[in-house]
């Protein structure tokens, strides 16, 4: 199990997508493939149960049958962090003991989206959560996609009510999240997201880490590694890699369907799979998009290749 002091938690930890078979069922092969691919890409951890693993698809079997393979493939090897969604508290410490008991060592607690709650309400729910797990807590706070989200107050309330509150997933545009940080960094160790599409900005704020989803995966870990050394040069190389591999994120990320679509397809592609399965079809592959897709993965390559050589 993980410290709960928050320097142990930083780097990048991917954000897995989830594979399907024809038949509808997780495809523990593919899964097995992605989770192998983030090790020997370098990630610090491995995160499950994000919008990129489509946890808001399934149900609470599903999320739970999806974080206990992963957590017997990846066998402790790797720091394992899930997302904990759920309509009632009970629900969520539930699922939240079941995670560890998978082998997860720090969970994300996701407010409720059912009903908008008061500040005063939304803290209460995360220590009622909070208080019966004893592993680093980090809760998801996204005001552009969910409908409770805390202010820097409420998360400094929050961590001096609940001190396994160590981590804060902080979502939205750079310019929200740098506000956050500077409030609680001495408290709190700040992850971004939205696939990094302003990583070295995030760095620039203070941000420990990121949590995207794992199509540039070694690139991105290089950008850590780099922006950790410190000096101007490396710095300059972070900066440079990002500017390669930012029309790849922004593609991905105009819309959640089309990530889910054609990030599927092109992490099957990185892992060598034939095919690849959509089970909820929202989405589906065009001619175009795929002409998209191979163009992106031909230019990933070639900054792989210079980059990482």
């Amino acid at each position: 199990m993980l410290q709960s002091d928050k320097q142990t938690l930083q780097g990048i930890y991917p954000m897995l997508y989830a594979f399907w078979t024809a038949q509808g069922t997780l495809d523990q092969e593919a899964m097995t493939l992605q989770v192998e691919y983030a090790i020997s890409s370098g990630a610090d951890g491995i995160a499950v149960l994000g919008l990129v693993t489509e946890s808001h698809r399934m149900d609470g079997a599903e999320r739970l049958a999806l974080t206990r393979m992963v957590g017997r493939i990846l066998a402790g090897r790797l720091p394992y962090s899930v997302t904990v969604a759920g309509h009632s508290m009970d629900e969520q410490i539930a699922f939240a003991h079941a995670a560890v008991a998978a082998g997860a060592d720090w969970l994300i607690l996701q407010p409720p989206n059912h009903q908008k709650l008061s500040e005063d309400a939304l803290i209460d729910w995360f220590v009622t959560v909070g208080e019966t797990i004893t592993c680093p807590l980090g809760i998801q706070n996204n005001p552009e996609h969910l409908i409770n989200a805390l202010s820097a107050e409420g998360l400094l309330r929050l961590s001096e009510r609940m001190p396994s509150f160590t981590v804060l997933k902080g979502e939205g545009p750079v310019v929200g999240v740098e506000p956050l940080i500077a409030r609680t960094h001495s408290s709190l160790a700040t992850f971004g997201g939205h696939g990094g599409i302003e990583h070295i900005s995030l760095l620039q704020a203070g941000a420990v880490g990121l949590i995207p989803a794992p199509d540039c995966l070694p690139l991105q870990v290089r950008i850590h590694r780099l922006w950790q050394n410190g000096d101007v040069e490396s710095r300059r190389q972070a900066v440079a890699i990002q500017a390669e591999i930012l029309p790849l994120i922004v593609f991905m990320n105009r819309s959640l369907d089309g990530l889910l679509c054609y990030g599927r397809q092109f992490m099957a592609r990185r892992l060598g799979l034939s095919a690849t399965f959509d089970r909820f079809g929202t989405q589906l592959p065009t001619v175009f998009g795929l002409q998209q897709i191979d163009a992106f993965f031909a230019a990933l390559a070639k900054s792989e290749a210079d980059w990482l050589s």
